[in-house]
């Protein structure tokens, strides 16, 4: 009876791990330091506009967190990605135009003002 626990307990850990690994990849890979203030979720949101071409838009919380974390920061979050060879949905000029949009949508929406740029 144990032993049927213990499997069904690993069978569960294994599903969930299964289920959570593309957004926990995400989040670990190819970010930079001054996005920390952007949710996994987010990110995810993001990256699935950008790389992949999802027609959907971000949320009010997650367009605050873009423009709170600035351009320069959005624009090597962009550059990772391109940078890192995963496959993309069309062009990297695609992919470059997906991302002046949210950003431009997000920019122009935002209660949020962008950081200063550092000189």
């Amino acid at each position: 009876m144990a032993m049927l626990k213990n499997l069904s307990a690993l069978t569960i850990l294994l599903a969930v791990t299964i289920a959570l690994l593309p957004r926990a990849t995400f989040a670990t890979v190819g970010i930079p330091d001054c996005a920390k203030g952007v949710t996994s979720d987010c990110g995810f949101g993001f990256f699935k506009i950008i790389v992949l071409g999802d027609t959907s838009a971000p949320t009010d919380e997650c367009c605050q967190q873009l423009v709170k974390a600035g351009k320069n920061c959005h624009n090597q979050f962009v550059e990772s990605i391109v940078s890192s060879r995963k496959p993309i949905k069309g062009t990297i000029s695609d992919v470059y135009r997906r991302s002046n949009e949210m950003w431009n949508n997000c920019s122009a929406t935002s209660s949020v003002s962008p950081p200063e740029p550092a000189h």
